[in-house]
């Protein structure tokens, strides 16, 4: 170690941000439900099954339902356009 104060910078600090940690949150859900949605689009068996577990533990089909009953409409469709997932296979046609 250099006992020199030139060489003895403070570090920086990281501080907790939770408005940055609720926004990854979010995104890392977000992503989960769509991958879920995407695997069951493949129509393969056990990436069917590996996507309807995702959807499982994320409890997406609860969240839709109590969006609804809320009256959170907009966040329901977006659940839901989320749990769909992509298209697979149908994006080269021919």
């Amino acid at each position: 170690m250099c006992p020199c104060p030139c060489c003895q910078q403070d570090k920086p600090r990281r501080r907790f941000r939770p408005i940055a940690f609720l926004l990854q949150v979010i995104v890392l859900y977000v992503m989960l439900v769509l991958g879920g949605g995407t695997l069951i689009n493949t129509g393969h068996p056990v990436a069917r099954e590996a996507g309807r577990l995702i959807q499982t533990v994320t409890l997406v089909d609860p969240a839709i339902q109590w969006a609804d009953s809320h009256g959170l409409n907009p966040l329901a469709g977006g659940l839901r356009l989320a749990a769909g997932g992509l298209p697979v296979g149908k994006l080269i046609p021919g």
